[in-house]
């Protein structure tokens, strides 16, 4: 409950006290999401993210990401309609990420690379579930960091009706792989 509530407190705070502000670059960044059917896995893209990252100069790291949840692609138009009606995507047309860590701060020298765990919060299907996230973030200039992470969820805590196909049900795992791109 303690994370919950410092989760709530420092997402809530504005981005604009943070000492250094970072935009996603829609252009570099995605967020995916895999599933698993005994006969095959399946695999749909966002390239709609948006977002920002706040690094205070305490090393107190903010962020927020979104992607709409009509915006992801598996290069099947049927299969991602299916996908969209179990998300329930009219209903509930955000999928968000918020983050937070400490001791965090632009490294003295390029490229550089670090590991760090997030605590965070992702909305999926309008339910927020709490996480704790290993990112890798490598620092290509000080202006300019790519976060890669991926972890799973389960669809049943979201209370996504899982797909079928012949009556077997998708596994419950959804694998979400995020790389991003932030910049000044």
């Amino acid at each position: 409950m303690r994370s919950l509530i410092l989760l709530a407190l420092l997402c809530a705070a504005p981005l604009a006290r943070a000492q250094t502000v970072f935009n996603v670059d829609g252009a570099q960044s995605t967020l995916s999401y895999t599933i698993v059917h005994k006969l095959h896995k399946v695999t749909g893209t966002s390239k709609k993210v948006e977002g920002k990252a706040a690094l205070a100069a305490d090393g107190k790291a903010q962020v927020v990401v979104r992607v709409p949840a009509e915006s992801f692609d598996s290069e099947n138009v049927n299969r991602d309609s299916h996908m969209k009606e179990a998300i329930e995507a009219q209903k509930f047309p955000t999928v968000e990420l918020k983050a937070l860590a400490e001791g965090l701060a632009v490294p003295a020298s390029f490229p550089s690379t670090v590991q760090k765990t997030f605590k965070a919060q992702l909305t999926l299907h309008g339910i927020k579930q709490l996480f704790e996230i290993p990112v890798d973030l490598s620092w290509e200039a000080a202006d300019r960091v790519r976060a890669t992470a991926q972890f799973k969820v389960s669809l049943d805590t979201y209370k996504i009706e899982r797909p079928s196909l012949m009556f077997v049900k998708v596994e419950d795992d959804l694998i979400l792989d995020a790389k991003i791109v932030f910049k000044k």
